[in-house]
């Protein structure tokens, strides 16, 4: 039975690599980013209609020669069952918006983002 200090850990926990992500990202933080992924992830988008994706490795080196903009991140919703769970987050940058989905896993008492599907929508 879970109990509501069980819950309160698990909600913190999920959080650990969310706000990794959010807070990693706006300033290209490799190794905090590098943190929050499963090696074995997948970061999807729509780029002009088409499916494409890269590997952890391919996301990161992407990220770290990106330019470096100011932006806001927000978390919209999170959720959780047992070991599975799904956040909805955004990152605001002043002409556009990634809009992102994640699933997450929680392997040997750790959460990790499993794969992000990505939209990027003007402002």
């Amino acid at each position: 039975m879970e109990t509501t200090t069980n819950k309160t850990v698990e909600n913190q926990a999920i959080l650990i690599p969310i706000n990794d992500y959010l807070e990693g990202r706006p300033v290209k933080d490799i190794e905090r980013l590098r943190r929050a992924f499963h090696p074995d992830a997948f970061i999807r988008a729509v780029v002009e209609g088409k499916l494409v994706q890269w590997t952890v490795p391919q996301y990161l080196d992407a990220v770290a020669t990106a330019a470096l903009q100011e932006c806001q991140p927000e978390i919209l919703s999170y959720s959780w069952d047992g070991d599975t769970a799904s956040a909805h987050v955004q990152l605001t940058f002043a002409t556009f918006r990634f809009i992102d989905r994640f699933n997450l896993v929680k392997l040997d008492g750790k959460w990790l983002l499993m794969d992000k599907i990505s939209y990027r929508q003007p402002l």
